[in-house]
């Protein structure tokens, strides 16, 4: 998580700065931007999940360049808003949190494709596999999308980053094992743990904030 440029060859970095406007693009023309400017519900909800993202994304530990974590909340924010908004709005995040530390620019895309594109992109799969295939109940929506994909967001993350240190940078599987992997079962629970949680509280709450969620489709009847 947060990579910096100095790890990769120039020409992968453009290449993935290319790969994520393009993502950021779909977004844009395909975000349900009058469903959620019609909801004050849900544009409050937005903001202050923003600003508590750009909080949590402040508290990372590491111990060399690449090798820091922190919670990504890409999958509450899909869940919330759809994965156009949610990978806008933690793409904003981002952009934030390297104004502030100051971050090359270069790997901005690389990161973007690793911490948002990917775990907004599979939750939204995961979303759609299971209102296609499994009852539609509250219990199984907070446990399959939140805790579940939370879960599993972290590990595509980590899959895909060790991936591209092994082929790209000079770390060593010894050096990624020992800095990066064994610090992943910790952060896999406390993203599970946060999504879960805020979309539980959202869906149990604050119904009309959530986009994918729905009174009569999850509770009516049941």
């Amino acid at each position: 998580m947060n990579l910096p440029a100095q790890l990769f060859p120039g020409d992968w970095l453009w290449l993935a700065n290319f790969a994520f406007g393009f993502f950021l693009y779909r977004a844009v023309r395909q975000a349900p931007w009058r469903t959620l400017l019609d909801n004050g519900v849900m544009v409050n909800a937005l903001v202050a999940l923003l600003f508590g993202a750009f909080m949590l994304w402040q508290l990372n530990a590491g111990f060399r360049p690449g090798f820091n974590f922190h919670i990504l909340g890409s999958t509450l924010f899909m869940l919330m808003f759809g994965w156009p908004i949610a990978g806008i709005a933690i793409t904003l995040v981002m952009l934030a949190t390297w104004l502030r530390a100051d971050l090359g620019f270069l790997s901005f895309g690389l990161n973007g494709l690793l911490m948002i594109a990917l775990p907004v992109l599979f939750g939204d799969w995961l979303l759609r596999l299971s209102k296609r295939r499994l009852p539609k109940n509250l219990f199984l929506f907070v446990l399959w999308n939140g805790f579940f994909c939370g879960a599993l967001s972290i590990v595509l993350n980590v899959l895909a980053t060790t991936l591209l240190l092994l082929l790209l940078s000079h770390y060593t599987w010894a050096q990624i094992q020992y800095h990066y992997l064994v610090a992943t079962p910790i952060i896999m629970i406390t993203e599970a743990f946060t999504t879960g949680m805020l979309i539980t509280a959202f869906t149990v709450f604050q119904p009309q904030a959530v986009m994918n969620f729905s009174d009569e489709e999850y509770l009516a009847g049941k």
